[in-house]
Order: C-alpha cells, then sequence, then structure tokens
C-alpha cells in the first residue's frame, strides 16, 4: 500500500504524511508479535492488546482509524468488542480475524459492522487489501 496517498496539505503548501495507526486485538501473542512486526515493517503504527477489555482501552485513549479483531478472546467475545467499538467510532474500520471457519460468524461480522473478515491462517495479501481498503473508505469518510 503506498500509505504517502494519504496525506494532508502543511502550512505553505507542504504535505506532511501522518502514519496511518492499526490497533490489533489478539490473544494470541505470536499472532499479535507477527501482525505488529509484519505491519510496522509496512510503516503502519500498531498497537496490540491481549483482551477485549484491553483493546477496547487502548482504542478509546488513541483512536485509530483501523482495527484487526479476534473474534474469540478470553474475556469478551469479538462481536460484543466490535459493538463497543461502533459506538465509540460509527466510522471505525474493523477487520475480523478467526481460526474458526463458520458461515454464522461471517455473517454476524457482517451485520454487526465489520469491514472485513479473514481467516487464520491469515494471508498477508488479503490482510494488505482490507487494510487499503479499509484506510480508502475512512479517508473517504472523513472527506464527507
Amino acid at each position: 500500500m503506498d500509505i504517502q496517498a494519504f496525506t494532508e496539505e502543511g502550512p505553505e503548501g507542504f504535505e506532511e504524511y501522518a502514519m496511518l495507526k492499526i490497533l490489533v486485538i489478539d490473544d494470541d501473542s505470536s499472532m499479535c508479535e507477527t501482525l505488529e512486526m509484519y505491519l510496522t515493517e509496512e510503516g503502519y503504527g500498531v498497537v496490540t492488546a491481549g483482551t477485549g477489555t484491553e483493546g477496547l482501552k487502548k482504542y478509546k485513549d488513541s483512536p485509530t482509524d483501523v482495527v484487526i479483531l479476534d473474534i474469540r478472546l478470553p474475556d469478551i467475545d469479538g462481536f460484543t468488542v466490535l459493538k463497543n467499538l461502533k459506538r465509540e467510532n460509527a466510522n471505525v474500520k474493523v477487520i475480523m480475524i478467526t481460526a474458526f471457519h463458520e458461515i454464522d460468524s461471517r455473517i454476524k461480522a457482517n451485520q454487526a459492522g465489520a469491514f472485513a473478515y479473514l481467516k487464520k491462517p491469515i494471508d498477508m495479501y488479503e490482510l494488505d487489501r482490507a487494510i487499503e481498503n479499509a484506510f480508502k473508505t475512512s479517508q473517504t469518510d472523513k472527506d464527507i
């Protein structure tokens, strides 16, 4: 993704490049670590959380435009986290991830307002595409 496509006009016509931030909420620490390393190398600012409660707190403290959210978490299920995120910011783009490939979960995620739904193990090409589309949509929401 070309993150330089998302810029703001600075003083005297100079462009500032704001780092795009992503929150990853997953109880699998190796998944958080892998996504953090990968997304950081791609040029994103990344914050991780191991529980739904921690993720909601981090989001409230420092909102991001995109959240990558596991459906099954130890304290709160991902659908409840999704609903709370949407209450905080209706325009937040949430990419749901799961190791359990259930069609009901996909439907429930879409109905709850998830932007995308990816199966684990995550195909990084699909993740890149979902993130790029999420940021483009987020930027369009801001412009309206």
